[in-house]
């Protein structure tokens, strides 16, 4: 009789009412087991809501750097030419900035690139730039420059390579009078430069020996050019002409 006494209580009319813990004990599993299923999917959705944001993101809002295609059409050129051991890098780029600056990277595996120099973007005529690499050394090797500025803004440009491989090249005599013999294991495309930069004799010659006639070249000093086809390494030299 005492324990009915705990378990419920009579009221006036004869209905049985259980005591309020006893109900909350049953309807509580009830809760837990539509809680915890809905606090899951609340988290599952609250994933998928960020990851759509973030792949909504533009370029510029998850990086400062520029993406390739965006850094090439800021480029009007960008040449590489070998030259006898050493690179020549010229390149034009607008728009620049008063503030930009160009840093010229350096790669011997197109992979892992190296700072070569860094230059003022005021530098320059007609916005045209240049920088010669006498540490070239031989094999392929890969330049690019970024644009660095302001607010972490960088572009690149593309990946230019120039291989240094230089032709097995001779020639003899010089001074010359008539004959000029050459030696190459390359095909080569032979000019003759005078003091002011001004072509005054040109022949492509196959691999091997090759016998030019330099006769027509009046006396002086001039500088012989030799392209390597293969290449496209140039070689200069100084070629002195006798009567």
């Amino acid at each position: 009789m005492h324990q009915e006494n705990l378990d419920r209580e009579q009221t006036k009319n004869g209905k049985v009412f259980y005591k309020p813990e006893r109900e909350w004990h049953g309807i509580c599993p009830q809760l837990v087991n539509i809680y915890y299923p809905m606090k899951r999917l609340q988290l599952f959705l609250a994933t998928v809501f960020y990851c759509c944001a973030l792949m909504a993101q533009t370029p510029n809002d998850h990086s400062p750097v520029a993406s390739l295609a965006e850094a090439n059409d800021n480029f009007n050129f960008f040449t590489v030419t070998a030259q006898n051991g050493s690179t020549l890098l010229r390149w034009s780029a607008t728009p620049v900035r008063a503030e930009d600056f160009f840093i010229v990277e350096k790669s011997f595996d197109a992979l892992h690139f190296e700072t070569l120099s860094a230059m003022d973007a005021s530098v320059g005529a007609d916005s045209i730039y240049s920088l010669l690499d006498n540490s070239a050394g031989t094999g392929v090797v890969s330049y690019r420059i970024r644009i660095s500025g302001k607010n972490g803004r960088e572009v690149y440009s593309k990946t230019v390579n120039a291989n240094a491989r230089v032709a097995d090249f001779r020639f003899y005599p010089n001074p010359v009078d008539k004959l000029l013999i050459i030696r190459s294991s390359h095909a080569l495309k032979i000019q003759v430069v005078d003091e002011f930069g001004v072509t005054i004799f040109g022949q492509d010659v196959d691999a091997g020996m090759q016998i030019v006639n330099v006769s027509t070249l009046q006396k002086g000093s001039y500088i012989l050019k030799a392209t390597d086809k293969e290449t496209n390494t140039v070689i200069s030299e100084q070629l002195v002409k006798n009567n």
